[in-house]
C-alpha cells in the first residue's frame, strides 16, 4: 500500500483535490437523477436524488474539514489536527441518519395513502439509473484507493457513502422493474430498503471512527514489546500505550536499561528503540522513557 505523504500540506491538498473531483461528479449525477424522478414520480428515485445530493453536501463539508485537519500542531492542539478529519467522518454518519429518517417517513406516508401516486418506469429513468451505477462504481473505486493511499478517514467514509449509493440504485432499478410489471405499490417498500442500506453505511463509519476519537489502543502492546526488547541493551519493556490510526499512531513505552550506563548511551539506545518501533507500526511519534533495570 502506498504511504501517505509526510507533509500535511501536501496530503491535505491531495485529499481536497479528490473531494473536488468527486463533488463535480456527484453534482452531475444529481442532475441526471432529478430528470429520472420527474419522468417517473417514483419515491425510490426521489430517495436516490436525496442520497446523491447528500453525497455532494458531504463533499463540501469534507473540504472544509480537510483544510482544518491539515494545520500544523499548535499550543492548543499539540498532537495536530488530524482528529478533525475523523470527527468529520463521524458527522457524515450523523447526516446519514437524517436521510434515513426522511426516507422512512416518506415511505410510510405513501403506504398509508388511500390512493397511491402514479409511478411510471420510463426508459429514460431506467437508463439514467444504469448510468448512475456505472459512475458511482468508478467513483467508489477511485476514492477508496486514494483514501487508503493518503490514510484519510474522510475519503474512506465518503467512499463508503458512495458505495451505498451503488447498492441503493440497484434497489431502485429493481423497484422500477416491478413497477413496469404492474405493481406500483412496491415503490415505498424499496425506498425503505434504500434507507436501511444508508443506515448500515452510517453504522460502518461509526465503527471505524469512534475508536480513534476515544483513543482506543492502536497497536497490540506485545508487538511493540517484541520490537523494543529485540535491542540487545534493553532488559525489558513495559508501560506501553498507543492511540491513533495507521500512519498517525502515537506510542509511549518504558525500557529498562543497565543502571551503570551513562546518560548519552541511554539516550542513544532510546533513540534506536523509537526509530525501530516507529518503523514497525508506522507511528508518527514514539516516546521512550528510560528506567534502570530492577
Amino acid at each position: 500500500m502506498p504511504k501517505a505523504p509526510h507533509d500535511p500540506l501536501v496530503r491535505s491538498r491531495e485529499v481536497r483535490r479528490v473531494l473536488v473531483q468527486v463533488l463535480v461528479v456527484n453534482l452531475a449525477v444529481v442532475v441526471l437523477k432529478v430528470f429520472a424522478f420527474l419522468s417517473s414520480n417514483a419515491l425510490s428515485v426521489a430517495a436516490e436524488v436525496m442520497h446523491t445530493t447528500l453525497d455532494a453536501a458531504n463533499n463540501v463539508l469534507a473540504l472544509a474539514i480537510a483544510h482544518v485537519a491539515a494545520q500544523e500542531p499548535d499550543e492548543q492542539h499539540p498532537y495536530g489536527h488530524r482528529k478533525f478529519e475523523t470527527l468529520g467522518a463521524l458527522l457524515l454518519a450523523g447526516v446519514l441518519s437524517i436521510t434515513v429518517f426522511e426516507l422512512f417517513t416518506a415511505a410510510l406516508r405513501r403506504i398509508a395513502a388511500d390512493v397511491p401516486p402514479r409511478v411510471v418506469a420510463t426508459p429514460l429513468t431506467i437508463g439514467i439509473m444504469v448510468i448512475a451505477i456505472l459512475i458511482n462504481l468508478f467513483v467508489t473505486a477511485f476514492e477508496s484507493r486514494r483514501g487508503r493511499a493518503l490514510g484519510s478517514d474522510l475519503l474512506l467514509a465518503d467512499a463508503a457513502h458512495t458505495r451505498s449509493d451503488v447498492l441503493t440504485t440497484f434497489g431502485v432499478l429493481a423497484s422500477l422493474g416491478v413497477v413496469a410489471a404492474g405493481v406500483p405499490g412496491v415503490d415505498p417498500w424499496i425506498s425503505m430498503a434504500v434507507a436501511a442500506v444508508i443506515a448500515y453505511t452510517g453504522w460502518q463509519i461509526i465503527r471505524r471512527t469512534v475508536p480513534v476519537l476515544v483513543d482506543e489502543r492502536a497497536v497490540d502492546p506485545g508487538r511493540i514489546q517484541r520490537v523494543a526488547e529485540h535491542h540487545e541493551a534493553v532488559f525489558s519493556c513495559y508501560g506501553i500505550r498507543s492511540r491513533g490510526r495507521p500512519g498517525e499512531i502515537f506510542a509511549e513505552l518504558t525500557i529498562a536499561l543497565d543502571p551503570d550506563l551513562d546518560v548519552s548511551r541511554a539516550h542513544a539506545i532510546a533513540d534506536d528503540v523509537e526509530r525501530s518501533v516507529a518503523l514497525e507500526v508506522r507511528a508518527r511519534e514514539v516516546v521512550v522513557h528510560v528506567e534502570p533495570v530492577g
